[in-house]
């Protein structure tokens, strides 16, 4: 399988692979620390990333055919061990990588899609254990050379591609139709690096570029994702008011149906808020809105904190009913969260919306229109629950 000069190839390719997840990590740390589930996706992947390159060194070194050791029971089982955890990283970095695209789209992760990814890892864990003592993915032979088993491994590649290319890349162009072309990721900054790596392994059995084409494309998705900060609120993580020139140009520009729809949100009693609980609790608040919107709103549109307690929020809509649906969503989620009782004050928002032609209208026009309709049912709040009543 092996030889000397594939041994010196594979160290060089994987210790590449290792300084790129170096830089990509920690010259971007506030990302890859970021407490959100795509923050947490992103480090669990880089982590793994790193462990694989390593264990690939030991298991080519520990291969007998490369000629360094002998065969002997410690070695053997040293192998077996090190694909084992190769093997089941790969699944794991898939399902991260998944997650990952999810989370960065819709700004949240489904309790479904957890619970589904949760059990694919725990059901190819019990997988690769049984394959240890009754192989049928990979197999480790008592001369200690490393050999596939076709049809296990097969099943094997076909659920990390699943996870790594095909359902990540259907769920990027249903948001992408979905939104309208609200939704901007540079997902092929990942996969040209990373298809290459592949493809370049599978034609060219023994060499070792898959896991260095990962960790250049971790590191194109990091370096994206440091420009996408420009237009990143900082407590929030939602986009910035500045992103809406940005929305404006890039529907404008792409698309001939640019007909959307605006929400203005206002947080009710804000301000009440923040003196009876403090300012610290009054940023929870503000965060916990932002969380909420994304639930409600998904995968549809974008939100937008556009200054202190106001949101906006655009969505590729422009019939009553879909409207209707979105605002349904987005009030259902806050009744939710008042019911559950898990935080000293209750959330209720002010909402106005309008419709409009991004290609005639001009994003003040349109800010000044929703934000007139949101004062509006504002007012309309505050007669009838004047405890709340206060100048904000």
């Amino acid at each position: 399988m092996f030889d000397s000069i594939q041994i010196v190839e594979i160290v060089i390719a994987d210790a590449i692979g290792l300084l790129v997840l170096f830089i990509a990590a920690f010259g971007n740390m506030y990302k890859v620390k970021a407490k959100t589930v795509e923050g947490i996706a992103l480090f669990i992947l880089i982590i793994i990333l790193s462990i694989s390159l390593i264990f690939e060194i030991l298991v080519s070194y520990l291969d007998t055919s490369s000629g360094f050791v002998e065969p002997n029971a410690i070695t053997r089982i040293m192998n077996i061990v090190g694909n084992t955890i190769i093997f089941f990283n790969n699944i794991v970095m898939a399902a991260c990588w998944s997650v990952y695209i999810i989370a960065h789209l819709n700004g949240y992760l489904s309790r479904s899609r957890f619970v589904i990814m949760t059990s694919i890892i725990v059901a190819y864990f019990i997988a690769i254990v049984v394959n240890i003592f009754f192989p049928f993915i990979f197999r480790i032979t008592p001369e200690g050379v490393y050999e596939r088993i076709n049809v296990g491994y097969l099943i094997n590649v076909g659920l990390a591609m699943a996870l790594f290319f095909i359902d990540p890349i259907i769920n990027f162009f249903l948001t992408k139709r979905r939104s309208g072309s609200l939704k901007y990721f540079p997902i092929w900054l990942f996969y040209i690096p990373a298809s290459a790596g592949i493809l370049f392994q599978v034609l060219n059995y023994g060499t070792s570029t898959l896991y260095v084409g990962l960790s250049i494309g971790v590191l194109g998705i990091i370096l994206a994702s440091q420009n996408d900060m420009i237009f990143r609120d900082k407590l929030t993580g939602l986009y910035n008011r500045f992103f809406l020139d940005r929305i404006k140009e890039k529907i404008t520009r792409k698309r001939k149906d640019t007909i959307y729809t605006a929400m203005m949100i206002d947080i009710n009693g804000f301000k009440k808020i923040n003196d009876e609980f403090g300012h610290s609790v009054g940023d929870e608040a503000l965060v916990t809105t932002a969380s909420l919107l994304k639930e409600a709103v998904g995968a549809f549109g974008t939100i937008i904190r556009y200054a202190g307690d106001e949101f906006v929020v655009v969505i590729n809509a422009n019939s009553d009913l879909m409207i209707q649906g979105r605002i349904d969503d987005i009030n259902r989620v806050f009744e939710t969260f008042n019911k559950k009782n898990i935080a000293p004050y209750k959330l209720s928002i002010s909402l106005g919306y309008a419709k409009a032609d991004l290609k005639k209208t001009s994003i003040d026009e349109l800010m000044n229109e929703i934000d007139k309709k949101m004062y509006e049912d504002k007012l309309r709040f505050y007669n009838e629950n004047p405890e709340f009543k206060r100048n904000e």
